[in-house]
């Protein structure tokens, strides 16, 4: 046998001897099978579990309604994932916008009671002509609107005319609950000492004792009142929204927070 052929057989038979010449199945598990150290890269996908803050966030719901008397009114809607028990709606003061009462809504949607914010005519977000007298017709129109959303139970929040307008608009529709914040008796032509004798509903009236004429006010929508109430006077002259921030917030918040019942 030539010398060279004796060489190849020799290496040949040396090969298969080592294992050097493993099968096409042995090469692919090793492929297939990753190393201790890549394994959890190599199996790792990404979470579709809702984080808590993603299931606890609050959703901004721009809506639009329509009063009776043909106005369009634009609010915000705030709330969280769940079912629809207890909304409140909050009416703002003069002479500011929805937005006074903003991080409040906030608030109030983080501890699942939804809320609604709006502007009256001719303020913010609401076209037409500001006319104090026709305010408790866009209130009316934004309970209207939030009861097609079928909620269990509707409060209504107001700051300092907003509340006026809440006391008018409780005279002649059932809720859950009224609060008024600095709620003047009457207002540029809106009155609501008539009104207040024939809201039946729990009551709180809010104020702070230095605030010009809100005191006095808030004594006479107590005696006047019918039904369960509940009348806190807080030191300074925080005015409507202000009793939200600086020194009242916490106390004038827990308050709100436990009529609300959360």
């Amino acid at each position: 046998m030539p010398r060279v052929t004796l060489l190849a057989l020799l290496l040949s038979l040396l090969l298969v001897a080592c294992g050097g010449g493993g099968s096409k199945s042995d090469s692919e598990d090793a492929k297939a099978s990753p190393s201790p150290g890549n394994a959890a890269s190599s199996s790792a996908k990404p979470s579709t579990e809702p984080t808590t803050a993603a299931s606890g966030a609050v959703t901004d719901e721009p809506v639009k309604f329509e009063t009776a008397d043909g106005v369009t009114v634009s609010g915000h809607l705030y709330s969280t994932a769940g079912p629809r028990k207890k909304v409140v709606v909050l009416a703002h003061e003069f002479p500011t916008s929805q937005k006074a009462w903003t991080a409040f809504a906030k608030e109030l949607a983080g501890r699942g009671v939804h809320a609604l914010t709006f502007d009256f005519r001719g303020y913010g977000e609401t076209g037409g002509s500001k006319d104090v007298t026709k305010i408790d017709r866009d209130l009316e129109s934004a309970v209207r609107f939030i009861r097609s959303r079928d909620y269990a139970q509707v409060y209504v929040f107001g700051a300092s005319m907003g509340g006026t307008a809440a006391l008018k608009v409780a005279a002649r529709l059932d809720f859950a609950g009224v609060v008024t914040l600095s709620a003047p008796t009457d207002f540029q032509g809106l009155d609501a000492r008539t009104d207040v004798k024939n809201v039946a509903e729990p009551k709180l009236f809010v104020a702070a004792s230095g605030d010009n004429g809100a005191p006095g006010a808030v004594d006479y929508f107590a005696q006047n009142s019918v039904g369960p109430k509940t009348t806190q006077l807080y030191d300074g002259s925080a005015h409507g929204t202000e009793l939200l921030s600086g020194s009242t917030a916490a106390a004038v918040k827990k308050l709100l927070f436990d009529f609300l019942g959360v």
